[in-house]
């Protein structure tokens, strides 16, 4: 697909900084040249910038803090994709939104883009939530994917849980790809399978192994796609 002017939201993020290394024609405006949450804002912003595609990577992440700041999160994830999909309605821009594999429940694992999502947590909730208004719009892209940045963030890893998310040099140029493709719909990105422990040690020999009993909070088991 040749491109000429591309808007990334979301551009200071793990996912946007990355892919802004490997695609310099892209748009990255900051959240003062262009505020998702703000109609006004993302109205002003399509309005003076001629667009071919748009990719919504900008998103409130932190699955934790989402619990308690729900409010926060329906507001970026939620309000703030509706905006900048009703500006890509009005003028056939093509959207690419990227979702998470957290829109499954974790319970099996495996996932086909053709499974029933049922997410279990408020963050992924605004995620499923989001996605499913963008696939109401024929010119759109759903990407499922998933990554930590350069480094395992914690000091502990799950033995029993399953991923095939990786590390973010890794899966943003399959995104990116998928991005810049002529697929419509959903699609999922991955990785090889692998326990998160697996993934942590392959860049921090030094984290320590934990099982899912011995978390309080409720933990998709398994969110591998395929």
């Amino acid at each position: 697909m040749v491109l000429k002017n591309i808007l990334l939201t979301g551009g200071s993020g793990t996912l946007g900084t990355e892919i802004k290394k490997i695609e310099k024609n892209i748009l990255t405006p900051s959240s003062r040249e262009m505020d998702i949450t703000s109609f006004s804002s993302v109205e002003d912003y399509f309005k003076n910038t001629n667009l071919d595609l748009v990719i919504h990577a900008a998103a409130y992440t932190n699955v934790s803090l989402a619990e308690k700041e729900f409010e926060k999160t329906i507001d970026v994830n939620v309000n703030g994709t509706y905006n900048i999909l009703k500006n890509c309605i009005e003028r056939n821009i093509k959207l690419v939104y990227i979702s998470t594999d957290y829109v499954f429940d974790g319970e099996k694992g495996n996932y086909t883009i053709e499974d029933p999502i049922n997410p279990i947590t408020k963050y992924a909730k605004s995620k499923a939530a989001a996605e499913l208004m963008v696939r109401m719009y024929d010119n759109s892209h759903c990407i499922r994917t998933s990554f930590y940045g350069y480094e395992f963030p914690y000091d502990k890893a799950l033995m029993d849980q399953f991923t095939t998310k990786d590390y973010i040099d890794i899966m943003a140029p399959k995104i990116l790809n998928l991005c810049l493709s002529e697929k419509v719909g959903v699609s999922h990105c991955y990785s090889k399978k692998r326990s998160v422990y697996e993934l942590a040690i392959e860049r921090n020999k030094n984290v320590q192994k934990i099982k899912l009993k011995n978390l309080k909070n409720k933990i998709p088991h398994d969110t591998s796609l395929i």
